[in-house]
């Protein structure tokens, strides 16, 4: 037995949460649907912060800073209220530039902060408030169709997915490159307009710049030389020219989470929001992870039940792959996915 999720799922739960970066206020209840760019929570922040250094502006003892400051931390202040006074002969001022408010009285220096910019967090997905989240945001669900990816650069993009050929308007979409992609590709990609790219591997020494990229960016079967699977392919067919959202989330395979290409679909199929059912991998369609078979596909046709010896010399649970030219090879389980349920 293996718990996994199948790289294609024609009936998916999508699972996305929406939050602030600092705590503010919830704009959605539980229940409500929405859509891709509705505000999901927004804060109030000061738009500038003043940090004026009164013991040495003013030439202070320590023994005497305690009582030039005049306003206390948490004190709100009008344009012109003084907020520290050196007394004497000439006596030196500090007041407040503008409208504000004393966040910190420390070390001899008093910081300001004045005017208001509001943030906002938008869901860059559609579907339904299934969890708030106090404070900070909510959480977002919908069902559809799911192609599940091993790479992405926790970005998220929506446009209808394109194939590139001639004469085929790349602006505004998500575009598919079915290579082994280097950062040069994904730039050029990008200067023809793209809002998001899927590519079916990706050159390991691209790996720095792409983290960084400004586009989301999913790779099918992560990093180096390899060629899809007829399911991916399939999957990737069936989609073309039709609105997608790319997830190209970073995976985290402890939580089940993985970057992917989703569109929302009706279903008159129900299931669970938070638990997914443990699958058999007898009789299923799987790709090959690992060399030399990396991205290889396959019918498992037998599961031993005893852990055996690999050729690194380390024991483990395999299973038997028939793969699509007839050869039968022994893979360790962990280097399987399945693709489809």
């Amino acid at each position: 037995m293996m718990t996994s999720n199948a790289i294609v799922q024609p009936d998916a739960m999508l699972t996305f949460p929406v939050k602030l970066p600092v705590p503010g206020t919830v704009k959605v209840h539980l229940g409500q649907s929405v859509e891709h760019g509705t505000v999901i929570a927004e804060a109030v922040l000061p738009a500038r912060f003043q940090v004026f250094d009164v013991l040495n502006q003013f030439r202070l003892k320590e023994s005497n800073l305690e009582s030039c400051i005049k306003r206390l931390a948490g004190e709100d202040v009008k344009r012109g209220d003084v907020i520290a006074k050196k007394p004497g002969l000439i006596s030196r001022i500090f007041r407040a530039p503008e409208d504000g408010k004393v966040v910190s009285v420390r070390d001899g220096r008093v910081t300001l902060a004045m005017g208001e910019k509001t943030i906002q967090t938008l869901t860059p997905v559609g579907g339904v408030v299934s969890e708030l989240i106090p404070g900070l945001g909510a959480v977002i669900v919908d069902r559809g169709f799911s192609l599940r990816g091993n790479w992405g650069n926790d970005k998220t993009a929506v446009g209808n997915l394109v194939i590139p050929a001639e004469g085929v308007e790349v602006k505004d979409a998500i575009v598919f490159l079915d290579q082994n992609a280097g950062l040069e590709d994904i730039k050029a990609v990008k200067e023809k307009g793209a809002v998001g790219i899927i590519v079916t591997s990706l050159d390991p020494f691209s790996k720095t710049g792409l983290e960084q990229f400004e586009l989301p960016v999913m790779s099918l079967l992560g990093f180096g030389e390899a060629r899809l699977d007829t399911v991916s392919q399939s999957a990737i067919e069936e989609l073309q020219g039709s609105q997608v959202t790319l997830v190209a989330r970073k995976a985290e395979p402890y939580r089940g989470l993985r970057p992917e290409l989703f569109q929302h679909r009706e279903t008159e199929k129900t299931a669970e929001l938070f638990t997914e059912a443990k699958q058999t991998l007898l009789g299923k369609t799987v790709r090959l992870l690992g060399q030399p078979y990396f991205g290889n596909a396959g019918e498992v046709v037998e599961l031993p039940d005893k852990p055996e010896r690999l050729p690194n010399g380390l024991r483990s649970k395999v299973a038997v792959v028939k793969r699509k030219d007839g050869t039968v090879i022994r893979v360790p389980v962990q280097n399987l996915e399945i693709l489809t349920d």
